[in-house]
């Protein structure tokens, strides 16, 4: 029998004007093209794309062009690309269908997605027709897509469980694949709609391969979870040398599941931290930097960190750091280079007037601040409790449903405050207020 092969690829984040460099328009649409070109090198059965195919829910003309353009070659070759959504693919919440429905529709992807019916999941086989449903077989494999649910996730995969047939009673032996757009054993910090790996251990009775998408660095787990992580480097911050960028090519014969990983063609990234206690002025503290960098040279046309740090008797304001990033760009001939001038910032990072920090110290001090007012806070409890607000506003910014904000705050707020988590004592909470609260979310409050 003919071994069934297929590529797991996800995060592509597609139409991404990174740094605001061009290039990087060109990176994003550049590594998937090596994903589909090695696809029809190899004649694979199919392509799993698990969720945030685009960076934006609201894609320009040329990211759409692009779009088209990857995904071209492949639907003339006859090889199906099975997407989900992801959490940036999603439509916005007053729009009925996403960039991804229309590549659908034009029948350069296949899109599976659950629909909901008074407020339960309900998967459906793909009709062709009207290119819908959430699940379907190619040849001796059947694949579910679930795509992106939010805090939502734990729970609405004990109804997906209904849908999936056990392994060992599955009379037509097919092999199974669930696609999710979600983290595994991930801290709150990292993602907030993230699952412990023990909610899925039911799953592994009914699915042979479980695809995932979400978090930008590989990881498996037990040899049937899978986790490709980005094929570039969304923000520099997840950047490590031990963080592959890459896709798996996945093989299904006699001897059984054969995933091997492929390392992709990302763009290099450099991060070096440069003391300057010592220096005496800012020349001093230019030519620490240059003899880093210098020492451990990054490739031509590497994305480039700085993080300056360290006690120095003269203020930070007075670093030309515009003057000294073109420097070294110049120098080492560098797509993009990002200097952080944390020197003298405490290790509490307190700010004051004229701190030369970034927006993401700066918030979370402000957020602790606040948060702070009202209630005593262990360190991690606070930390955590930050990392929530600043989710909540990010995905606000995205165009978030407020259901979904609302969700957010009653699960994790729960788990921050304990038994108290608004602050007061349950029972002084207006009764009225807090069923109101519960019949938008369908959370207990």
């Amino acid at each position: 029998m003919k071994p069934i092969s297929f590529l797991h690829c996800a995060d592509i984040h597609l139409g991404h004007l990174q740094f605001n460099e061009p290039q990087r328009l060109l990176d994003f649409a550049g590594v998937f093209a090596r994903v589909a070109e090695y696809a029809l090198d190899n004649r694979v059965d199919f392509i799993l794309l698990s969720g945030d195919f685009f960076h934006k829910r609201a894609i320009n003309a040329y990211t759409l062009e692009q779009s088209i353009r990857l995904l071209a070659p492949l639907k003339e070759a006859g090889i199906p690309v099975v997407a989900i959504e992801g959490n940036h693919d999603k439509a916005f919440y007053q729009d009925k269908n996403s960039w991804l429905s229309f590549l659908n529709n034009q029948g350069y992807i296949i899109l599976l997605m659950p629909h909901f019916e008074e407020g339960k999941l309900v998967m459906s086989r793909w009709d062709e027709e009207t290119r819908t449903g959430s699940w379907l077989d190619l040849d001796r494999v059947r694949v579910y897509g679930v795509g992106y649910l939010g805090v939502t996730t734990a729970g609405r995969l004990e109804e997906v469980l209904n849908y999936l047939e056990d392994k060992d009673k599955d009379e037509e032996g097919k092999y199974t694949i669930l696609m999710l757009h979600a983290a595994v054993n991930r801290l709150l910090g990292q993602d907030l709609g993230g699952i412990r790996k023990e909610i899925l251990e039911p799953l592994r009775h009914k699915v042979n391969y479980l695809a995932l998408g979400h978090i930008h660095s590989r990881y498996e787990i037990d040899e049937w979870i899978f986790n490709p992580g980005s094929l570039e480097c969304v923000h520099l911050d997840e950047y490590s040398p031990d963080n592959e960028k890459g896709f798996y090519h996945v093989t299904i014969g006699e001897k059984g599941q054969q995933a091997q990983y492929v390392p992709g063609c990302s763009r290099p990234v450099r991060l070096y931290s440069v003391g300057l206690t010592g220096s005496r002025d800012p020349e001093d503290a230019e030519e620490l930097v240059f003899q880093k960098l210098r020492a451990d040279a990054p490739s031509q046309g590497a994305l480039v960190q700085v993080r300056l740090q360290g006690q120095i008797p003269y203020s930070p304001l007075n670093l030309d750091i515009a003057n000294l990033t073109e420097r070294l760009k110049d120098e080492f001939s560098c797509l993009y280079v990002e200097i952080l001038n944390h020197a003298n910032l405490p290790e509490n990072a307190s700010l004051t007037k004229g701190s030369p920090v970034n927006r993401e110290d700066i918030e979370q001090l402000v957020f602790g601040q606040l948060l702070s007012r009202d209630r005593l806070w262990e360190t991690a409890q606070l930390k955590e409790a930050v990392l929530l607000v600043r989710k909540v506003k990010e995905l606000a910014l995205t165009g978030e449903a407020e259901e979904e904000l609302v969700r957010l705050f009653l699960q994790y707020g729960e788990k921050l405050l304990g038994d108290d988590p608004f602050g007061v004592g349950k029972n002084d909470i207006d009764s009225d207020r807090r069923d109101e609260i519960s019949g938008e979310t369908g959370v207990s409050a």
